[in-house]
């Protein structure tokens, strides 16, 4: 983010001060005129340089006690939208708790509606997954789904192609895979609307794919595991809402995620149908 020029607050000349000017009463009034001006001035600057601003602010003031606050109000927020808007504030609340050893963020995570660009600024609706069992090797073992009210996240490093910088690791890998786990299920927890989440996890190497997809359908995810959508989100990811890197996972948490991963990962290809419409095609990925 560029820095821009500090403002000056300048003022009008005063007239030649008198005795009851200098008087401390007076003095008093004068000062806290200046406070209140100062104030004002604050207050404009952060209209003026947005959100961030005021945010920054704001954490600046905050006290202990508030900051030790803020792990819960995250494991159990709430988006104040439903939709892709919901989506995006939960992209930003989730993007920033996962880091990498350095402390820069693990990926930028874009939420939208479930779309395909179309290379022209434009967009392609994705109206159908075929999905391909593990175990299928024909297209009529393949099941043919229609989202109705899907959201979809990508999910880019800042290396090239979308990687992350460093060296890749398991670690690395599953927290990847535990960051899209968490996303799918804020949205289905808190967006009852959605029947559908894809997540992209582009850093994840896919040769011969437009990426690695996790996949979430609501009805198949709740009949597999009940109560998963109804119990708290700290249940399923404790920590979840703080600040994870990789390799900080406990063993058994791990194991959760691993075992609410592996099954919903495929191998994305899109396909174009008709004038304005895309197929996601899923192919298994490797169990191993």
């Amino acid at each position: 983010m560029s820095e821009g020029v500090e403002p000056r607050l300048v003022d009008a000349p005063l007239a030649k001060p008198t005795v009851e000017d200098r008087a401390p009463r007076e003095e008093r009034a004068r000062l806290s005129g200046y406070r209140k001006r100062f104030g004002l001035v604050y207050i404009v600057l952060a209209l003026v340089t947005g959100i961030a601003v005021g945010a920054l602010i704001v954490v600046a003031l905050r006290t202990d006690s508030s900051a030790q606050q803020a792990v819960p109000r995250a494991a159990g927020f709430t988006p104040s939208e439903p939709g892709e808007l919901g989506a995006m504030q939960i992209a930003e609340l989730v993007q920033r708790n996962y880091r990498l050893p350095n402390g820069d963020e693990l990926v930028t995570v874009i939420a939208s509606r479930n779309t395909l660009q179309d290379g022209n600024l434009g967009y392609l609706r994705v109206r159908f997954h075929i999905l391909r069992p593990g175990d299928g090797f024909q297209d009529k073992d393949s099941l043919l789904v229609q989202p109705n009210d899907a959201i979809q996240y990508s999910l880019c490093g800042v290396g090239p192609s979308c990687t992350i910088p460093g060296t890749a690791s398991a670690d690395r890998g599953l927290l990847v895979r535990r960051m899209g786990l968490e996303l799918a299920l804020r949205t289905l927890k808190f967006d009852p609307g959605v029947d559908n989440v894809s997540v992209f996890l582009r850093p994840m190497p896919a040769e011969g794919s437009d990426g690695v997809v996790l996949v979430y359908r609501r009805n198949i995810l709740e009949s597999l595991n009940p109560g998963l959508l109804s119990q708290p989100l700290e249940r399923t990811l404790p920590g979840a809402g703080s600040i994870i890197q990789p390799g900080q996972m406990r063993a058994d948490v791990a194991r959760r995620v691993d075992q609410l991963t592996r099954s919903n990962l495929y191998y994305g290809v899109y396909q174009l149908i008709g004038g304005r419409d895309a197929l996601l095609q899923l192919q298994p990925f490797p169990r191993g």
